[in-house]
């Protein structure tokens, strides 16, 4: 993927398939997060999936628990929620968001790609392989936080 997006088109992409999913699937409006680089704090969970075939790394969504939260109960329209369900949902989340970053690489890739089973962890992860690429933070109009990052075995830190 680094040979066919520059790390703006790939940061812009990212960019605006989060915010659609975010918005669409929980009803959650993002914006950037200033000054970048803060990340989410205190309470936090990570969401990851790692792309095989076609691109490689891994995508990571790290945002406070509470966000997590308050996607599971928009997507499932409850309050009463298991730590499961709040995972459940965020894997999901994380599912429909890579699906729609391959789709719209597919015109550039022309190839399929594929990707892991998303993991939940309920801590702050990065993979120790891999060097990040692309990361996007953003706060929830609730005062949620999160920090979308992409992790390469190729090219430079940007941070």
């Amino acid at each position: 993927m680094e040979d066919m997006l520059s790390r703006e088109k790939l940061s812009t992409l990212l960019d605006q398939v989060t915010r659609e999913i975010t918005r669409r699937e929980a009803g959650i409006c993002l914006s950037p997060m200033e000054p970048a680089g803060a990340g989410p704090a205190g309470d936090v969970c990570t969401v990851y999936i790692t792309f095989e075939r076609g691109m490689d790394g891994t995508l990571c969504l790290c945002a406070s628990a509470d966000m997590f939260a308050r996607i599971a109960r928009e997507v499932m329209q409850t309050d009463d929620l298991t730590p499961q369900d709040v995972a459940d949902v965020a894997k999901e989340y994380l599912n429909v968001l890579a699906g729609h970053v391959l789709i719209r690489l597919f015109p550039e890739a022309k190839q399929p790609a594929r990707f892991s089973v998303p993991v939940f962890c309920r801590e702050p992860y990065a993979p120790e392989s891999e060097r990040r690429r692309v990361t996007l933070d953003y706060t929830g109009d609730e005062a949620e936080r999160a920090q979308l990052a992409y992790y390469t075995p190729h090219g430079d830190e940007n941070d």
